[in-house]
C-alpha cells in the first residue's frame, strides 16, 4: 500500500500525534509499505531520520500560526488544493480531527476515492456530555469535514465519546503504541541514579509545563514526601513559575527541572523512575507518558480524566485520584514509595499489558487492517 499520514501536529510541535505519525510511519516502512508523511512547510528535525528509512517528507506551503502550529492558509483554501499532493496514494490517514491538513485532507482523499481515515487524538472539557450534540451543530466546519472519512480511529473510548458529537462515520478504537524495546525495565536502575546525580527513590514527570497537566498540583502534594527527589521533564509557559513555586515551597533542593529531553534520553529517564506521576486536570484523550512508564515496568500514579482510567485501572498498572486532589495525590504517591512489593505488582502489570495490547508491533497491525477493511469496502 501507499500510505499518506497528514497533519499540522508533526514535528517540530512535541506531543502525541507527532510520536504516534511517527512511530507508525516507520512500522508501516518495516512491514513494506510505501509512506510519507504530509506536514506544513517547516523544519521539523526529523529530516534526515526520514529519509535515512526510506519515508518521504511532503511540506504542504503556506503560512503556519506561531501559536496553533496549524497551517492558515490551507485553513482558508478548498481541500481540492491538495489533490496535487495526495493523487499517488491508495490510503489517505489524516490524524487530529481538529486542524485544516488533517480536514482537508480528508475530504481530498474522499472526493479522489481514495482509502481515507482519520485519527482523533484529543478530547475536551466534559466530553462525553450532551453539551458537545449543541455545540457540534454551532461548528459546522467540523461536521462538514467530518463526514468524509470511511473511518475515524479513536484512540480511546474517551476520543470516541468526543469526536462521536461532530459525525456519524464508523469509529473503531485503536490505541496508542509505545515501542516497548526502547522503554524498558531496566537492573541498573541505583547505578544510574547515581550517575545522574540523583539518591533515593525518584518521582517522575514528563509532559508539558501546562496547567491542564497539573504540574503544580504535583508539587504541591510532593511538598510534604520525604525521602525522594521529583524529576520534572517538559518545557511551557508554567515552567518559570514552577520554579518559583518549589523555591516558596521549600522543596527546590528536592525538584530537579531538567526542560525540554531528547527522546533518546527518555528511556534512562524512566528506567530511574520509581513511580511516574501524571497529575492531568482535564482533558487527556489517552497519554503515551504513561503507556512509556508501563513500558519501563514503573508504576503509574494518574488522575481520572478521560481516557487515562482505561490504560491504568483496567490494566492494574497503578492508581488513580480525582483531579486537582493534592492529598489523595500525595497518599498514592507515599504509598507506591514505601510498598515495594506494591511497585513490582503494578510494574508488571504495566509491562505485561503493553507487551500484549500497547506494543507498537501490536498496534500497527491493527491499523493496517483497518486500512485493508476500507480499501475493500469503499
Amino acid at each position: 500500500m501507499k500510505i499518506a499520514l497528514v497533519s499540522d501536529w508533526y514535528y517540530p510541535k512535541i506531543g502525541g500525534v507527532a510520536s504516534h505519525m511517527h512511530n507508525l510511519a516507520l512500522k508501516l516502512k518495516e512491514r513494506g509499505h510505501e509512506v510519507a508523511i504530509v506536514t506544513n512547510n517547516w523544519e521539523t528535525g526529523k529530516e534526515s531520520e526520514l529519509a535515512e528509512k526510506g519515508i518521504d517528507l511532503i511540506k504542504i506551503p503556506g503560512v503556519v500560526s506561531p501559536v496553533l502550529d496549524i497551517n492558515l492558509s490551507y485553513g482558508l483554501k478548498s481541500s481540492e488544493e491538495l489533490n496535487e499532493f495526495l493523487h499517488d496514494f491508495d490510503v489517505i490517514h489524516s490524524h487530529h480531527a481538529f486542524t485544516p491538513l488533517a480536514l482537508k485532507a480528508a475530504k481530498a482523499g474522499r472526493i479522489m476515492n481514495k482509502a481515507t481515515l482519520l485519527t482523533t487524538h484529543s478530547i475536551s472539557f466534559a466530553h462525553d456530555s450532551r453539551l458537545w450534540e449543541a455545540l457540534g451543530l454551532t461548528i459546522p466546519v467540523f461536521t462538514s469535514y467530518l463526514k468524509y472519512p470511511h473511518r475515524i480511529i479513536a484512540v480511546s473510548k474517551a476520543a470516541r465519546a468526543f469526536v462521536e458529537h461532530f459525525t456519524d462515520s464508523p469509529i473503531s478504537i485503536i490505541p496508542n503504541g509505545v515501542d516497548d524495546k526502547r522503554f524498558t525495565p531496566l537492573r541498573n536502575k541505583e547505578e544510574l541514579k547515581s550517575r545522574l546525580g540523583i539518591e533515593g527513590k525518584v518521582v517522575l514527570y514528563v509532559s508539558r509545563m501546562a496547567y491542564r497537566k497539573g504540574p503544580h498540583v504535583l508539587l504541591n502534594a510532593f511538598s510534604k514526601i520525604e525521602d525522594a527527589t521529583l524529576v520534572m521533564v517538559g518545557n511551557g509557559e508554567m515552567l518559570p513559575f514552577l520554579k518559583l513555586q518549589a523555591k516558596f515551597l521549600g522543596i527546590d533542593e528536592k525538584v530537579v527541572f531538567m526542560g525540554y529531553v531528547e527522546d533518546n534520553k527518555l528511556p534512562e529517564l524512566f528506567g530511574i523512575a520509581d513511580v511516574f506521576v501524571l497529575p492531568s486536570v482535564t482533558a487527556e484523550a489517552f497519554g503515551i507518558v504513561v503507556l512509556e512508564a508501563m513500558a519501563a515496568g514503573v508504576p503509574v500514579v494518574a488522575t481520572s480524566v478521560g481516557g487515562i482510567p482505561e490504560i491504568v485501572k483496567e490494566n492494574e498498572a497503578g492508581i488513580l485520584v480525582p483531579p486537582g486532589n493534592e492529598l489523595a495525590l500525595r497518599n498514592a504517591i507515599q504509598r507506591i514509595l514505601t510498598d515495594q512489593k506494591l511497585r513490582e505488582w503494578y510494574g508488571s502489570n504495566g509491562r505485561r499489558a503493553v507487551e500484549e495490547k500497547y506494543s507498537w508491533d501490536k498496534v500497527v497491525l491493527k491499523i493496517e487492517k483497518a486500512y485493508e477493511e476500507v480499501l475493500l469496502s469503499k
